[in-house]
C-alpha cells in the first residue's frame, strides 16, 4: 500500500471512529467531545502497541495533525476575544480571580510534592507549568455546555464564560513565559521579531478590516481565516515560541475584529475534524507500563487537588462577588471544566519537557474526570431552579 493510501485510510478512520464516540458520549448526558477525546487517547493507546508508521506517512499525519490545533486555538482565540472585551469581564473578574489563584496556588503546591520524581527540565519550570495547568478552564467546552443547556443567555452562563477567558488568558501568558524561558540554545535575537508580529496583529483589530471581510464571500471568508491563522502560528513559530501562542493571539485579533461574522463558525468543522488525530499522536506518549500504584496515588491526589483547587477558588470568589450560594455553587460546576484546552496544554508542556509521561498521563485522566464532572453537577445543582 502507498503511503497515501496509508493516510488516506488513517484519516477515515480515525475520524469516524472519533464521530461514533462523541455520538455515544452524547447519549450518555455528556459533552461530545468527552467521547472525542477519548476516542482519540484509546486509539492513541492500541497504536503504542502496534509496529511504527513509515516516516513519511507519519509525517504527514503529523502535519495535519498540527494544522487541526492550528486552527482549533484560532476559535479558541475567536471566542475568547468578545468574553474579555465586555462589560461582563467586568463583572467576572472577582470570581475568575478565586478561580485562578486558588487552584494556581495549591496546584504549585502539589508541584513541589511531584517535582522530585516528575520534573525532568528542572524544578521551577515544572512547579509554574503544573501551576497554570491546575488554573486552565476549557472554554470551548465551557461554551459548547452552556449552548446545550441553553445557558448561554443566561446570567450564570455569561458570568462563567467572562471568568474562564480571564483565567485561560492567564494560563496562556505564564505557558508562553515557560517556553521562552526553556530554550537557552536559541538565540535571542529573533525574540525582536515579536514587535512586528504584535503590529501585525493590531492592523487586524483595524476599523477597515471588518467591512471589507463583510463584502467577501462565505468561501472566501474562510481561506482568509485559514491563511491568518496558519500566518499567525509559522511567525511565532519562526522567533523561537510555539506555534499554537501565534494560532491563539491571532484568534484574540480577529475576534475583536469580526464579532459579528462569527469567523470561528467557518473554521470550527475543519479544526474539529482534525483535532482528534492531534490527541491521537500524543496519546502514543502515554505509557501504560507506567501505571503503577505510585503513579495510580499521585493521579488521584492530581484530581483531587484539581476539584478542590478550582471549584473551591471558583465558590469563594463568586461569593465575594456578592453571588447567593446556589449560583456560586453552578459557577463552581461549570469553571471545573477542562477537556479540550487541558489536553492541548498539557502537550504543549510535554513536547516542552517540562512535565514527564507519568504527570502528563496522571493529569489527562484529571482532564476527562473534571469534565464529565461538570453535567451530573449541573443536573444536581440546577434541578431546584429549574422552575424559575
Amino acid at each position: 500500500m502507498s503511503d497515501l493510501a496509508m493516510v488516506l485510510a488513517a484519516l477515515a478512520v480515525l475520524l469516524g471512529l472519533a464521530r461514533l464516540f462523541g455520538s455515544a458520549a452524547t447519549r450518555l448526558g455528556q459533552p461530545a467531545v468527552i467521547g472525542e477525546l477519548v476516542c482519540g487517547l484509546l486509539i492513541g493507546l492500541a497504536l503504542a502497541a502496534g509496529p511504527e508508521p513509515s516516516l513519511a506517512v507519519g509525517t504527514t499525519l503529523d502535519a495535519i495533525a498540527q494544522l487541526g490545533l492550528i486552527l482549533f486555538l484560532f476559535c479558541v482565540g475567536v471566542r475568547l476575544a468578545p468574553s474579555i472585551t465586555r462589560r461582563g469581564a467586568g463583572a467576572a473578574l472577582v470570581p475568575a480571580l478565586g478561580a485562578a489563584v486558588v487552584p494556581f496556588l495549591l496546584g504549585a503546591l502539589l508541584a513541589l510534592w511531584l517535582a522530585p520524581r516528575h520534573a525532568p527540565a528542572g524544578t521551577v519550570p515544572f512547579i509554574v507549568f503544573t501551576a497554570a495547568a491546575m488554573a486552565v478552564t476549557a472554554f470551548p467546552v465551557l461554551a459548547r455546555i452552556l449552548a446545550e443547556r441553553g445557558m448561554l443567555g443566561e446570567a450564570a452562563g455569561q458570568h462563567a464564560l467572562s471568568a474562564a477567558a480571564l483565567t485561560d488568558v492567564a494560563a496562556w501568558t505564564v505557558l508562553a513565559v515557560v517556553a521562552a524561558s526553556l530554550d537557552h540554545r536559541a538565540p535571542l535575537w529573533p525574540l525582536a521579531l515579536i514587535v512586528p508580529v504584535l503590529l501585525a496583529l493590531l492592523v487586524l483589530t483595524r476599523p477597515w478590516f471588518e467591512p471589507w471581510m463583510a463584502r467577501q464571500s462565505r468561501q472566501t471568508t474562510r481561506t482568509v481565516m485559514v491563511v491568518l491563522a496558519c500566518a499567525g502560528a509559522g511567525a511565532t513559530d519562526a522567533i523561537g515560541l510555539h506555534a499554537a501562542f501565534g494560532a491563539f493571539l491571532t484568534g484574540v485579533a480577529v475576534g475583536r475584529s469580526l464579532p459579528r461574522l462569527d469567523p470561528a463558525e467557518l473554521v470550527t468543522p475543519l479544526g474539529s475534524a482534525l483535532v482528534p488525530l492531534y490527541f491521537v499522536l500524543i496519546g502514543r506518549t502515554i505509557e501504560p507500563g507506567g501505571l503503577d500504584l505510585l503513579l495510580l496515588a499521585e493521579t488521584a491526589v492530581v484530581i483531587a487537588v484539581a476539584v478542590l483547587g478550582k471549584c473551591g477558588g471558583a465558590y469563594l470568589g463568586a461569593r465575594l462577588a456578592g453571588q447567593p450560594p446556589p449560583a456560586a455553587a453552578v459557577f463552581a460546576a461549570l469553571m471545573n471544566t477542562r477537556g479540550v484546552t487541558e489536553l492541548v496544554f498539557l502537550s504543549i508542556g510535554l513536547s516542552l519537557g517540562v512535565i514527564d509521561s507519568a504527570i502528563y498521563t496522571a493529569m489527562v485522566v484529571m482532564a476527562l474526570v473534571t469534565t464529565a464532572m461538570t453535567g451530573p453537577l449541573l443536573n444536581r445543582l440546577r434541578q431546584p431552579n429549574e422552575v424559575h
